[in-house]
């Protein structure tokens, strides 16, 4: 775990990049969702969002097998692209910059700070280096999982909603409105204070009344935390480590059925 947590911090560091473009060139919507990104497991990238400009269509994104940002266009062939290894954040942004304006894309905003903080995991004047293979093999493993663990809820619930990345907290989550109001979130957080690892998260937020806490359904593999802050039932991924494929959906699919239909009948 210790080698997806640390991988976790890097790239979460590296996607602010890629909020930055969306913040730049996609419409701002109220809800911040313009800036969120989706790791796509089968090229293996981590995506903004499509944009128009000069009446074509882009897709900024971190390549995860070459380690470098690309520019594509909507039929994916590469536009531009960014190296990352060897260059510091700050350098790497200049680039992209240099770059946007040469195809007369907009580049304001693109050196400015976003309008949230993230933990200062290096310094933009550190180097950026590759994470190694196994590194990579296990951060895109998880949040493959991560991906069908939300298509499960979704079909479980039978509902829409957008699987995305927040960049904030750059958790692969879903939200949607199930019942009388009844908002669900779901999705891999990254290690924190209160899991002291990351964890897959499912939480109730009633818009005009409270769930009563009692009677909790419970088992060996996952928790409740229930604090002032913050409530729902977290499952550490530690718990699926080792675990072959079929038994990490097994148990991420009781977690889900268990905790989603309990929620919707308080």
């Amino acid at each position: 775990m210790q080698a997806y947590n640390f991988t976790d911090k890097r790239l979460h560091q590296f996607c602010q990049v890629i909020a930055k473009v969306n913040r730049t060139v996609v419409p701002k919507q109220e809800d911040d969702s313009h800036t969120n990104l989706y790791f796509e497991s089968i090229e293996k990238k981590v995506c903004g969002r499509w944009f128009q400009q000069n009446d074509k269509t882009y897709l900024f994104a971190l390549d995860l097998v070459n380690f470098c940002f690309q520019l594509l266009d909507d039929k994916k062939e590469l536009v531009s692209q960014f190296h990352i290894k060897g260059k510091t954040l700050i350098e790497i942004e200049e680039e992209i910059e240099k770059g946007f304006g040469l195809l007369h894309l907009p580049t304001e905003g693109l050196m400015k700070k976003l309008h949230f903080e993230i933990p200062s995991y290096e310094s933009i004047d550190t180097i950026c280096k590759k994470p190694t293979t196994t590194e990579l093999t296990t951060w895109t493993a998880h949040r493959s999982i991560a991906n069908e663990a939300c298509m499960l809820l979704l079909g479980l619930a039978q509902v829409e909603s957008e699987i995305r990345i927040w960049p904030h907290h750059f958790d692969t989550g879903v939200y949607f409105e199930a019942k009388n109001h009844l908002g669900i979130g779901f999705g891999l957080a990254m290690q924190d204070e209160m899991a002291k690892d990351s964890y897959f998260y499912l939480s109730a937020n009633p818009e005009d009344y409270k769930i009563q806490y009692t009677n909790l359904p419970n088992e060996y593999f996952w928790r409740w935390e229930i604090s002032d802050d913050w409530t729902g039932a977290i499952l550490p991924l530690k718990e699926l480590e080792g675990k072959y494929y079929e038994e990490k959906i097994y148990l991420l699919s009781g977690f889900i059925k268990t905790i989603y239909n309990w929620m919707i009948k308080q």
